[in-house]
């Protein structure tokens, strides 16, 4: 049954965690990895792991495996290279963003306790197989506001987009997954209270929204596509929209075409607020995108 769930998470995990395929079985260290995947949203390691029991530690066995990642990164950037024929650097990928996926069939509540923590980045995920033989995944999210989601992912970055400086860790310790609250720090108060009134009302729409913070911006996603990207700074809201040019429908011409320019978020379209006041309008704006990614 492990082997089957591995083959079968293996062959879909663009679909079902939004991630690629990198190796399967590498032996890195002292260890065996089930399967090293790549989330290019953050341009990152994930290691995922098939439990057949649920009386080990999670913390230990994905801390291990974290240490044995930083420890040896030249063989994951080879591992890389071998699969998508690319010529990257270590210095390419961040590094701080390198987390650890565990799929089993169930967890104790020590182990789910155990990932209560928003710098833990370790996320844990129950499969389920519906009678119909439907394979489904069920994340187990703590109790922190700050818990991680894994992203879509992109073959290749527009040209268009600024890309942020990697990052370099040598120890467990120093991995810092990215949280809402990392931005809020940084913005007034009336900037993170509009933030909430806009994130509360695109949630509202859909229950499979989630949440994904990222180095440069928060992305509200679906199905591993981001509907929009936000950006709280200190005072105003940035905003892109996931759509390219043209797809957008912007009767007052409120958005910025941005898809000539370098910027942080997804899509082509940009803008600016401070206030309220055009919120409705903007909602109807990213709506359009939402229609296209919950299809």
């Amino acid at each position: 049954m492990e082997r089957e769930l591995q083959n079968l998470i293996e062959n879909n995990l663009e679909l079902v965690l939004g991630v690629q395929f990198i190796v399967s079985e590498f032996t890195v260290g002292h260890y065996r990895l089930d399967t090293v995947a790549y989330d290019s949203e953050v341009r990152a390691f994930v290691i995922i792991e098939y439990k057949r029991t649920s009386k080990d530690s999670v913390v230990d066995q994905g801390t291990a495996y974290l240490n044995t990642l930083l420890q040896h990164k030249a063989d994951f950037t080879l591992a890389y290279n071998e699969k998508l024929g690319a010529r990257a650097r270590v210095a390419d990928f961040d590094w701080t963003q390198t987390r650890v996926v565990f799929i089993a069939g169930s967890y104790t509540n020590y182990q789910k306790d155990a990932i209560d923590n928003p710098n833990l980045p370790i996320e844990l995920y129950e499969a389920r197989k519906t009678e119909n033989g439907y394979l489904t995944l069920l994340q187990i999210i703590n109790n922190s506001e700050n818990s991680r989601f894994a992203n879509n992912v992109n073959t290749s970055l527009s040209q268009s987009k600024t890309i942020p400086k990697a990052a370099d860790v040598d120890q467990v310790s120093d991995l810092k997954p990215y949280t809402e609250a990392m931005f809020m720090d940084r913005a007034a108060a009336n900037i993170c209270d509009l933030y909430d009134e806009l994130k509360a009302a695109i949630l509202l729409w859909d229950s499979e929204f989630e949440v994904k913070p990222t180095k440069v911006y928060i992305g509200l996603r679906i199905k591993h596509h981001n509907v929009v990207d936000l950006l709280p700074q200190k005072n105003q809201l940035k905003i892109w929209i996931n759509l390219s040019k043209g797809e957008l429908n912007d009767p007052n011409d409120l958005l910025r075409d941005v898809s000539s320019i370098g910027h942080w978020g997804n899509g082509d379209y940009e803008v600016i607020i401070k206030d309220d006041t055009q919120i409705e309008y903007i909602l109807s704006l990213i709506k359009q995108a939402w229609e296209k990614y919950r299809q």
